[in-house]
């Protein structure tokens, strides 16, 4: 069974020069993952990782000028592969089990990869020196579990899902946006959250608009407000804090729902701007 505990190493891939995506070549279980032949002390850095542990690929394609984390792999057994006759540029290659692939989660903003760029085999505690290393891995575990192969997650995931819910966590954060496959295949809320959120507010004001329902509606609209989500609920497992919940009209719920003409959401912030600037 795999867990976020796991993840303990990042590998920069590339394709091409960049000009492609890597590793997307097919759909299979397992891939082998290669290390450049400039490496010549054994063991090399394909060795690194050992049984059980997960690595995390991330890649820059040039044409989309951002940085992406792309796979979570693990080592199908211990033994290095020598494929200069194929691949002369990068000899050395490891099997591994695909866990999860995407092409849709782009780097964190606080993670700084510039010292890990290289093709080596990177601790992921260097993807951002001020965060603890169980916070990195968290927030890829995360990042990553709607993506998760569905074989996978049934056979070594799925009985860990609730893996973090009993580590540490105050009662002003709580883990959303899980598969459940033991039910039906739904995202799953926590409701006591939203409240908690609500219980929070000096003022159910409106975080967009300023509208006030108990105002418009004496007795009727003491107490009420709608809650938006800032981190989609359909980016999968997360840890969501009060902070990360706003409260708003249901008028404004319903446009941060709703696309613009550049075909994305508008966030609280620029949601208000338009309001009050325009």
């Amino acid at each position: 069974m795999f867990s976020y505990k796991d993840i303990q190493w990042g590998r920069n891939v590339k394709n091409q020069g960049g000009k492609d995506w890597a590793y997307f070549d097919d759909d299979k279980n397992e891939m082998t993952l290669h290390w450049s032949s400039s490496y010549v002390h054994q063991p090399t850095h394909a060795m690194i990782p050992k049984i059980g542990d997960i690595v995390v690929l991330f890649q820059k394609v040039n044409n989309r000028n951002k940085i992406y984390f792309t796979h979570l792999l693990t080592p199908v057994d211990n033994i290095e592969i020598d494929c200069f006759k194929t691949d002369p540029n990068y000899r050395w290659g490891r099997k591994m089990k695909i866990l999860a692939k995407t092409k849709e989660l782009t780097k964190p903003s606080n993670f700084n990869l510039t010292a890990v760029n290289q093709g080596h085999t990177y601790l992921i505690e260097l993807f951002d020196k001020n965060l603890p290393k169980e916070d990195i891995q968290k927030i890829i575990w995360n990042a990553f579990t709607p993506f998760f192969r569905e074989d996978v997650y049934r056979k070594y995931i799925s009985e860990l899902s609730e893996s973090l819910l009993d580590d540490g966590l105050d009662d002003t954060e709580s883990e959303e946006g899980k598969w459940n496959y033991a039910l039906h295949r739904y995202r799953e809320r926590d409701r006591s959250l939203v409240q908690k959120r609500k219980a929070s507010a000096v003022n159910l004001l409106c975080e967009c608009c300023n509208f006030d329902f108990s105002s418009a509606y004496p007795n009727l609209g003491d107490g009420f407000i709608e809650c938006h989500h800032k981190i989609p609920i359909n980016k999968g497992e997360r840890i969501t804090k009060l902070d990360d919940l706003a409260l708003v009209c249901a008028n404004c719920h319903r446009m941060l729902h709703r696309k613009n003409k550049q075909n994305k959401y508008l966030t609280v912030k620029e949601l208000k701007e338009i309001i009050f600037n325009e």
